[in-house]
């Protein structure tokens, strides 16, 4: 994969943040607005835009045994990410109380929210069955392994409830996506259509609520922790670059290694943080590793895919 053709769109998705960034300097979209975008964008552009990616067949060039391998693969590296996460704690000697984010941000990172529009960036609509099987993932290790980090000192904590919250429209989506794929269901063409209409404003809306983000954070306080970029330079540069480079030895296709590569390389994602928020816990270290990891991925993303 070309470093500059990635970086190129790397500044282009970085430049839509910057938009967004701008309309809420100028008060032209109100920081409020910001819950209400990314509701949108979760609940129904994004998992249009999954369904959308395997609706014309003409564009998808996976089949059914690629899928379960990267399948395999995408569990492998959840429970990669997971030992990984404990090493980092005690190489970096993060202290008690805040070893659970550090590994929250380790295992969880944006591949919804932010891999979904850059999958489509750099490895077009075809890469995005595998997208979807990974959030498929995603969402299976945050309501177990997340939710266990989260309210493991939680007295009383509802976790049924909590786990209730694994249908989602995410979930569902990423499931409906790979059931046309591995069936071949034809969709009618009004559905299509919606679909589509649906799908597309993702990409833009998404950048756009992170750029608000960005409008509402205090710069200083985002680049004083040296343990944290310490952390970022080992999580976003070293370790997705060994995994591909160790990826590479067992897979050919590089459609599925360019896929899993940005899966893993992403920066970290915005739903752990709103969970600790919903037990009334700290999420402000949570919050600052999402922007400025974030922020970064232009570089971290770019540097990643020169190994793929």
């Amino acid at each position: 994969m070309s470093a500059k053709i990635v970086f190129s769109q790397m500044l282009i998705i970085f430049s839509l943040m910057l938009v967004g960034l701008f309309l809420c300097k100028k008060k032209i979209i109100a920081k409020e607005s910001s819950k209400d975008i990314s509701s949108i964008v979760v609940n129904i552009c994004s998992p249009m835009q999954l369904i959308m990616s395997v609706l014309n067949t003409t564009k998808v060039t996976a089949d059914r045994t690629s899928l379960l391998h990267f399948f395999l693969f995408s569990l492998i590296a959840y429970v990669v990410m997971i030992l990984f996460g404990h090493i980092i704690n005690i190489v970096l000697r993060v202290p008690k109380k805040q070893r659970g984010d550090y590994l929250l941000m380790t295992i969880f990172g944006n591949c919804g929210f932010i891999g979904i529009p850059v999958a489509q960036a750099l490895l077009g609509s075809k890469s995005l069955i595998y997208v979807a099987v990974f959030n498929l993932c995603y969402n299976l290790f945050m309501y177990t392994y997340g939710l266990f980090i989260i309210t493991s000192d939680i007295q009383g904590a509802n976790i049924k409830e909590q786990l209730k919250q694994f249908v989602n429209p995410g979930t569902i989506a990423a499931i409906i996506t790979i059931i046309i794929f591995w069936f071949e269901i034809k969709v009618p063409e009004q559905i299509q259509i919606l679909c589509t209409y649906a799908g597309q404003p993702a990409t833009f809306l998404a950048l756009v609520v992170i750029g608000i983000s960005l409008a509402e954070m205090n710069f200083h306080d985002l680049f004083g922790d040296i343990r944290f970029f310490i952390f970022m330079i080992i999580r976003f540069i070293v370790f997705p670059v060994t995994f591909v480079i160790i990826l590479k030895l067992f897979i050919t296709d590089p459609l599925i290694c360019g896929t899993m590569a940005l899966m893993i390389a992403v920066p970290v994602g915005n739903m752990p943080a709103m969970m600790r928020s919903q037990y009334g816990q700290d999420d402000q270290l949570l919050a600052k590793g999402a922007v400025v990891t974030t922020i970064f991925s232009v570089i971290t993303i770019t540097i990643t895919c020169m190994f793929v």
